[in-house]
């Protein structure tokens, strides 16, 4: 039998955003560049790790 290992919220939001952060060549709708990830203030993570489940639930459900 072959288990697969459930990435946790955390991981697939950070996943995400670096992501992200690489599409747009590290730089912000105003051209600064994107914090990393710990420095992002709480709410911002908070909303990436909403986002993140939000995909599980889809990719999950296969909708």
């Amino acid at each position: 039998m072959i288990f697969k290992v459930r990435p946790d919220t955390d991981r697939l939001a950070q996943d995400a955003y670096a992501a992200y952060a690489q599409a747009v060549e590290n730089k912000s709708v105003k051209g600064e560049d994107l914090p990393a990830w710990d420095d992002l203030t709480r709410p911002v993570q908070n909303a990436w790790k909403l986002a993140a489940e939000a995909v599980r639930h889809r990719v999950e459900l296969n909708t």
